[in-house]
């Protein structure tokens, strides 16, 4: 089987979260409306790409490291295994994981089972999404929309190779051994 993988370069990224937003306006992703719906005085959205920053260090010496995080159409899923009614498949042409929203019963199997937090429960729909890799732009030949939207060239996508999974992660990212994600990262 075929399996495209992230790579993310962080000495590339700036932390503009150029990525995240080209995600949010290319999938439409909640909320699509104004202002943005507040629950318990927490903004509700659903972002299947984010750019979490951790800062170390203290001055005169500080340092922030901005990663890009989004699913990472693992290998071996948890999502897969979780998923009560097989609303989850993998598609053997390329690996990407994805979730069929007519299957879909909202239960958040999916979510609990992730480590790096790709599943999001969308409170409009009722059901689980997460990152598709951009299929319909994938399937037309097209990259994701977060990976031409990248001004650093810090997130690209390669052909991947498993054994790589999880290469130089960060601080704080779920050990390669659980999922095999297709994700490297370039330190």
């Amino acid at each position: 089987m075929a399996q495209l993988g992230w790579v993310i370069d962080l000495t590339l990224c700036i932390g503009c979260h150029a990525c995240a937003v080209a995600c949010k306006a290319e999938n439409n992703t909640a909320p699509q409306t104004s202002p943005t719906p507040m629950r318990n005085g927490r903004p509700i959205t659903v972002d299947w790409r984010r750019v979490i920053q951790s800062e170390r260090g203290a001055y005169p010496a500080p340092s922030r490291t901005s990663v890009t995080m989004a699913c990472n159409h693992c290998t071996d899923p948890a999502c897969i295994k979780a998923c009560p009614v097989d609303a989850i498949s993998k598609r053997e042409s390329d690996g990407i994981v994805l979730i069929d929203q007519a299957k879909c019963i909202g239960c958040k199997y999916c979510i609990w089972a992730c480590p790096y937090s790709a599943p999001q429960f969308n409170g409009e729909t009722g059901k689980v999404e997460k990152c598709t890799m951009c299929v319909h732009r994938m399937d037309a030949g097209l990259q994701p929309a977060c990976v031409t939207t990248c001004p650093g060239r810090a997130l690209r996508l390669e052909n991947f190779d498993p054994s790589r999974s999880g290469e130089n992660s960060p601080i704080g990212y779920a050990a390669a051994k659980y999922t095999t994600p297709s994700v490297r990262f370039v330190p």
